[in-house]
């Protein structure tokens, strides 16, 4: 049984780390600081340590730094809600096995939990067929058996070489970014291998492992950012062996470190214009520009009054967005979908009526969804609620769904304005909204499709767009299974 030692000052994060992985069948302790953690190390060994970046008395760098100069056995894996790079590089540099940014779900936490179990049966293997062949890594490339199996699940990209600098080992995933079966790689020189032009910093690192026993860098292949580390085996008495190179991506981790201060500077900026507004409309009726009479100041108060509420709505958009990326964990509903959408009119039927625009509806009765009933009224609300705003005057919203070859469909079609080819990858991106001559007194804070595909998204589905400038736009969520 693999021991798991969960380091985490917050205690419903590290309980249900906890609770998850007992149910997997791993011999789990907790620990809420690093001292704590230090106690129980000292204790007891500790197959596999997942740590908390931020701890309230040391933080999780140096309780890795700590660990790596006890020479520990444990794995690593730092667990942190301050993902970016400079934080995966700082971690690697100091030993770690793992990066796992927070908020995970389930099935992150038990492919990591997978892939370190992977590693240390790896570990342990290598060490078998060091004793047992003298530690030469060209009998790793020959040896039928479990290594080479252990090696190939990596979820890493992992090439190895022997101290003649020709190919040991690679798996699947290290062959795939190299374009050539696994069985070409072999007993190939490695600069051969990597002679490629793209390939040159995967060569440097290897090459340059002369004076260190290991170094870091960042690889790029193609549109996929690729955290790389080279590291030298050693035989007891000193001599090289060969080499290793990991190649993990992390393309999204980086996305997330780019988008976060683009998210926050249009957050700013759409608070501080509606406030500053209000504030100058407050400013009006505070100074007595118009008078000591009530009556002129009404309108401006009532412009106040309306833009508070698109602020509340701002704020609620921006809440439920935080929610769905804490739990994006899969979550599990079956909700009536004829129900759902018939509310949803009813909410909208006014606003369809001022503009003289009706709806349609061809959903069959008893059709079920795997979403919350919230959710999916939450969708039909963003995007019945989007027709109606961008559909043309006297237009057609037309809710369509039901079974199909694929599965289980939802769709939400307008005639209305459309939308350019250009703008469509970004149409989910938070706060984009498209502007044109047609949308300048259209209003919104484009956070709406943000949250309507996160929600089909974690209910296992799959949304799409279809849409044509002048003729309309179609909305598609789609469920297999």
């Amino acid at each position: 049984m693999i021991s798991v030692l969960v380091i985490d000052d917050e205690y419903g994060v590290r309980t249900g780390i906890r609770e998850i992985l007992l149910m997997e069948g791993y011999d789990v302790e907790v620990a809420a600081t690093g001292r704590e953690a230090l106690a129980r190390l000292d204790a007891r060994p500790f197959d596999i340590a997942l740590i908390d970046y931020q701890l309230p008395d040391i933080d999780g760098l140096t309780l890795l730094g700590t660990i790596r100069e006890r020479k520990l056995p444990t794995l690593t894996c730092m667990i942190t809600a301050y993902a970016n790079i400079d934080t995966a590089i700082a971690a690697t540099r100091q030993g770690i096995d793992f990066f796992l940014p927070k908020p995970f779900s389930p099935d992150d936490l038990l492919g990591v939990m997978e892939t370190l179990a992977a590693h240390k049966r790896l570990r342990e293997e290598t060490e078998r067929l060091r004793q047992a062949h003298e530690a030469s890594l060209s009998a790793l490339a020959t040896e039928k058996s479990q290594t080479s199996k252990l090696v190939a699940s990596l979820r890493d990209a992992v090439l190895v070489v022997n101290r003649d600098s020709e190919v040991a080992l690679v798996n699947e995933a290290m062959a795939d970014l190299l374009g050539k079966p696994p069985a070409n790689l072999l007993q190939k020189p490695m600069t051969g291998v990597l002679e490629d032009p793209a390939f040159a910093s995967m060569l440097d690192l290897m090459a340059g492992l002369a004076g260190d026993d290991r170094k870091v860098g960042e690889v790029t292949l193609g549109d996929r950012m690729y955290f790389a580390s080279a590291a030298l085996f050693h035989s007891d008495d000193g001599s090289t062996l060969g080499r290793i190179l990991t190649l993990s991506d992390v393309t999204d981790l980086r996305r997330m470190a780019m988008e976060k201060p683009r998210f926050i500077r249009t957050m700013v900026h759409e608070f501080r214009s509606p406030l500053g507004a209000i504030r100058s409309l407050i400013e009006v009726a505070l100074e007595k520009s118009l008078g000591t009479d009530l009556a002129p100041y009404l309108p401006f108060l009532d412009r106040a009054d309306k833009r508070i509420d698109k602020l509340a709505e701002l704020i609620s958009d921006l809440l439920s967005l935080s929610r769905i990326d804490l739990e994006r964990a899969q979550i599990s509903g079956s909700c009536e979908v004829a129900t759902a959408v018939g509310m949803t009119l009813d909410l909208y039927q006014e606003r369809a009526k001022a503009r003289g625009m009706r709806f349609e509806t061809a959903v069959p009765d008893g059709m079920k969804l795997p979403m919350l009933d919230e959710d999916l009224r939450t969708v039909l609300g963003n995007l019945v609620g989007n027709a109606v705003k961008y559909g043309k005057e006297g237009g057609l919203v037309v809710v369509r769904g039901g079974p199909d070859a694929q599965g289980l469909f939802l769709e939400v079609a307008d005639n209305g304005i459309g939308i350019k080819p250009e703008n469509l990858p970004r149409l989910f991106e938070e706060f984009f909204r498209e502007k044109r001559e047609e949308t300048r007194e259209i209003e919104g804070n484009g956070l709406g499709l943000s949250i309507v595909k996160r929600l089909v998204e974690r209910a296992g589905g799959k949304l799409d767009v279809k849409s044509t400038v002048g003729k309309g736009t179609i909305f598609t969520a789609r469920f297999t299974g």
